[in-house]
Parts: C-alpha cells; structure tokens; sequence
C-alpha cells in the first residue's frame, strides 16, 4: 500500500510541475467538453496491431459537437517479455514501438463553422523503467493535416508517468501526462494539453480509461478547454 500511495503522489507532483509551466488563462475564455471514446485493439502477430477508434467530442459551452474515426496499425520494435502482464497489455510490455494511422474528424450535428479535417499520423512511443516500478512514457508524433483543403503539420511531443497495480485481482494503470503542440500554420509551440486519468480493468477483455485535462492554446481561444473523458477499450 505504501509503494502505491508513492506512486500516486509521484504522479500528482509530476502533473502538477508540468501545469506550472502553462502560462496562465482566464476562466471566461476556457470551453468545457465531455469525450466518451470506444478502441478496438487486434493483435495482427506477436510485433503488430490494428488500432481502430471513435468517438465523439461534446462542446458543452458552445453546444455543438465534432465526431472522429480512424485507424492504425502499430509495429513493435523493440518487445519487453514480461509473462506476469495480462495478454491485453500490449504497449506495456514493450520499450519501444511504432504507429501509422489515419483520423476523420467531422460536426455531425452540422451547427458547427469549423472544416472538416483528415489527419494522417506517424508516432514513436518509448518506455524507460524508474524506481518503485514507475514507467516513464515519452511519445513524439507527426500529424499531417488536411483542413479544408489546406495543407499543414503539427508535431507534439508527451511525456508522462505511469504504474500497473493490481487492486482486488484487477489491473489499474494510474498516469499524468503533459503534450506540447508546435503548428505550422502559426510557427509556434502553441498549445499544452496535460492529463492525469487510470486505466482500470473490467474484464479479460476489457478496460475503461477515465480522465481529465486542460490544454491550452495561445493562437486560439477555443482551444483553451477544460476536458473530461471515458474511453472503452476492447482488446482481440
């Protein structure tokens, strides 16, 4: 129990640290929204998966709403042979691993002005052990954005902590994590998103991730937000 409220405290201090770097923002200017998610997760061989998501994000300042579809495929590097993991574990029982996808985001209710976007994406996701069985986590991605017709790219770079526990036979992934944003459309690191959320076990299959995060955006008003979200996560 004491490794565990270590852990916790590690993860709150390092959220914490990460919001401190965040210039402030004022209340008035933020957007609040709710994100229920759904994964599917195919494990493809012992290297590679298929990764399809959807979901849709509910604005419940301004009233509208933005739906996102997509797909991956992930390949592994570099895997980490650890038989005590459960089978659904896949990203943490390796070091290091890769994913190429493509993302659909649309305004299904059709109140909204923005475009509708296609995102292709590229990412590289590393894995360091720490002490008292905390994993640090740091992932760099590439999104290659079409909106609207107009061409752009935006790099994000996230590090964040994290530790498996297992409370009454079920598995829990407690993590916080801090993203930044360089766009090129405006030449700027321009947003910070930081997020702390736990992975929690439901069955063999299947796992529930809730969270909360608030990024914020220095070009864009609407982009200061303060999130909650579910996500449903079915492995194969």
């Amino acid at each position: 129990m004491q490794a565990v409220l270590r852990s916790y405290r590690l993860l709150v201090l390092t959220l914490l640290a990460f919001a401190a770097m965040a210039g402030p923002v004022r209340a008035d200017d933020r957007q609040r929204e709710f994100v229920p998610e759904l994964n599917a997760y195919a494990n493809l061989s012992d290297r590679t998966r298929l990764f399809l998501l959807g979901d849709v994000t509910r604005n419940t300042t301004a009233d509208t709403s933005e739906g996102e579809v997509g797909a991956h495929l992930d390949y592994t590097l570099k895997p980490i042979f650890r038989p005590e993991l459960h089978d659904a574990d896949w990203e943490r029982n390796r070091y290091l691993w890769t994913r190429v996808g493509y993302l659909q985001l649309s305004t299904p209710d059709k109140r909204s002005s923005g475009p509708t976007e296609r995102r292709g994406i590229i990412e590289l996701t590393g894995r360091i052990p720490l002490p008292q069985e905390v994993w640090l986590v740091q992932r760099a991605r590439v999104d290659l954005r079409d909106i609207g017709g107009e061409f752009s790219q935006r790099y994000r770079y996230r590090l964040g902590i994290e530790r498996e526990i297992t409370v009454s036979g079920a598995v829990m992934v407690p993590y916080a994590q801090a993203e930044i944003y360089y766009d090129t459309r405006f030449d700027s690191w321009n947003r910070h998103l930081y997020q702390v959320g736990a992975e929690i076990e439901l069955a063999k299959r299947w796992r529930v991730e809730p969270y909360i995060a608030r990024q914020n955006d220095s070009r864009s008003a609407s982009g200061n937000v303060d999130r909650a979200g579910l996500v449903l996560k079915y492995y194969h």
